[in-house]
């Protein structure tokens, strides 16, 4: 913090006494005017009543040649006279600031006035006219030359009047144009300085410096200003190394999302059986490639267990655990879901590099998304195997229960003609038993069609309402009749197993409408009810027979096996007047 500036070097002190002094100057210049101003007052009345005093000695002189016809109007004139005297001296014009030469000329005019009064009764004669016109020119003339003083006495004060005002403008002159070059130099030059230092510093150049260096205001301002363009330089450059600090940190994070997510996306596609049997066979290049830019420095490499599984759930390494060589320092990183141990991954660096604990976190982080591919890839290889052999057990049954069946009913009807042949019977009761083995065969290939069509459907659309629009595209042409779909299930709302399921029920359903149900429309609804699913399929075609039974109708067979699969029970029933309805309804 810079001190208080001193009242004698304050600008405002300074301000304040220049203020002060023309104010001073301004309110003397006014008294002294007003006291000249004030002492010309009168001065003009004293001069005409001075003036006056001529006209009437005038009068009295013509008054006085004819005082013979008229002495009255003498001692009037006389007797104005003597009042415009009085008035005269009322006025002020012998008062205690008088010249001396005025009072004296004024007093020289009382004497002769007392001279001229004593001429009044002197009666009029022209011998003594000249004497007494002379003194009345005397007179005049006493009374000019008072007039004369009182008029220069006026001039001399408008004289100090004028020097007043003079010397009041040229001092103004003199401290306006002090003040401006002190102004100038002090204030207006530091001031442009000092905005054009805030300018520079505002965009950012903070080398130009205030060179004013007073002790006043303004010098406090731009030793502030310098001060606080250093510390901004400073903070702006501390802001610099946090923003390259800041950026250098977001590029690296940004390259690890990039390569975690590459890793993770590669990885949902890691299959172990393509995995080298060599020990230190990296799972992917790209991926080690990718984190080893990432890291800087070191090699990465990956090492997977001949036998996955950790019986000793004790056995955990530690991912800091280090192996120090001669020249390289080891962290090893386990493979590792819950009591799963896979392997290890291994980062090889120099000893002199130092380990930061964001790449630690990258190598952590790596090592989980390696052994949830592991894990994915040996949960998809058991439910690959469970799906087999639930998929050999679903054909064995079905072979049993269709195929193996026909093939046993043929081969005793192949015993009963063996038998018969044998004991030579008649040949109408073996070519009826040809008969039965013929459409046994006939039964057993419809069987194996039917069985090899099951098997083999699998769905290549991308959503269960696809694969049914591409049935009923296929059915229409068969079945030459209109099939008409409601599908009111969200996307993605079945899994695989249930969508080929209901597929094939659909399938078979429309396979029976095809070959029995003489049908001119059939309709498919599909919808959902809360939890569960409803799927019902209908037609307009004969129904049912009255006493219908399921052997030899194979397809039948099948649709409720795939009903049982879904937890449910098919019901097949007719429809009013006439038609058939296939409905059945399973939880999600």
């Amino acid at each position: 913090m810079f001190n208080e500036t001193s009242s004698s070097t304050s600008l405002v002190a300074r301000v304040g006494q220049i203020i002060t002094l023309i104010i001073t100057l301004g309110i003397i210049s006014m008294i002294s005017s007003m006291l000249v101003t004030e002492s010309l007052s009168g001065d003009a009345a004293k001069i005409n009543s001075a003036g006056a005093l001529r006209m009437q000695a005038i009068r009295i002189s013509r008054a006085y040649m004819i005082q013979n016809t008229d002495k009255q109007l003498l001692d009037k004139e006389i007797k104005n006279f003597d009042q415009h005297l009085k008035n005269l001296l009322a006025g002020g014009l012998l008062s205690s600031g008088s010249n001396e030469e005025i009072a004296q000329q004024y007093q020289d005019l009382i004497n002769a006035w007392k001279k001229i009064k004593q001429q009044k009764d002197i009666p009029y004669s022209p011998q003594k006219n000249k004497q007494i016109f002379a003194k009345f020119d005397r007179f005049v003339d006493v009374i000019d030359k008072l007039v004369t003083l009182l008029q220069i006495e006026s001039e001399k004060k408008l004289s100090i009047l004028r020097l007043i005002q003079g010397i009041s403008l040229l001092l103004v002159l003199i401290i306006s144009t002090i003040v401006l070059i002190k102004l100038n130099k002090s204030v207006i030059i530091p001031l442009k300085q000092l905005v054009k230092v805030a300018n520079e510093t505002g965009k950012g150049n903070f080398e130009l410096k205030a060179q004013y260096q007073g002790d006043d205001e303004l010098g406090v301002l731009s030793r502030a200003i310098n001060q606080m363009a250093s510390e901004l330089k400073s903070t702006y450059q501390d802001f610099e190394q946090r923003v390259a600090q800041k950026t250098q940190q977001l590029t690296q994070s940004n390259q690890s999302l990039e390569m975690l997510y590459h890793a993770a996306k590669q990885l949902t596609s890691y299959d172990s059986h393509h995995i080298s049997a060599k020990e230190n066979q990296q799972i992917d290049p790209k991926i080690i490639k990718e984190l080893e830019q990432v890291l800087g420095f070191g090699r990465v490499s990956i090492k997977l267990n001949k036998h996955q599984h950790n019986h000793l759930v004790i056995d955990i390494v530690s991912p800091f655990d280090t192996i120090d060589h001669i020249c390289f320092n080891h962290l090893k990183f386990p493979l590792e879901k819950q009591t799963l141990l896979f392997g290890y991954l291994i980062w090889q660096f120099p000893k002199n590099e130092k380990v930061a604990p964001w790449q630690q976190q990258i190598l952590q982080a790596i090592a989980d998304i390696i052994a949830t591919a592991i894990e994915l890839d040996q949960k998809r290889n058991s439910e690959n195997r469970l799906l087999i052999v639930e998929e050999r057990a679903v054909i064995a049954r079905e072979l049993h229960d269709s195929l193996a069946q026909s093939l046993s009913y043929l081969k005793v009807q192949m015993s009963l003609l063996t038998r018969k042949m044998h004991k030579k019977v008649a040949a109408e009761q073996i070519d009826e038993t040809i008969e039965d083995i013929k459409q046994g065969l006939n039964n057993a290939y419809l069987q194996l069609r039917e069985l090899l069509t099951t098997f083999r459907l699998k769905l290549d659309d991308p959503s269960l309402e696809s694969a049914l629009q591409g049935t009923i595209a296929e059915f229409k042409e068969k079945c030459q009749h209109p099939i008409k779909l409601s599908y009111q299930l969200p996307d993605n709302y079945l899994n695989a197993n249930q969508e080929i399921h209901i597929l094939q029920i659909v399938r078979e359903a429309l396979s029976n409408i095809h070959r029995h149900a003489k049908a001119t429309l059939a309709n498919i609804e599909i919808n959902q009810d809360g939890d569960k699913v409803k799927i019902s399929i209908s037609d307009n075609g004969i129904g049912l027979p009255k006493e219908f039974s399921q052997p030899g109708h194979f397809g039948l067979g099948i649709m409720e096996e795939r009903a049982k699969s879904l937890n449910t029970l098919i019901n097949i029933s007719n429809l009013a007047p006439h038609g058939t309805i296939i409905s059945l309804s399973f939880n999600r």
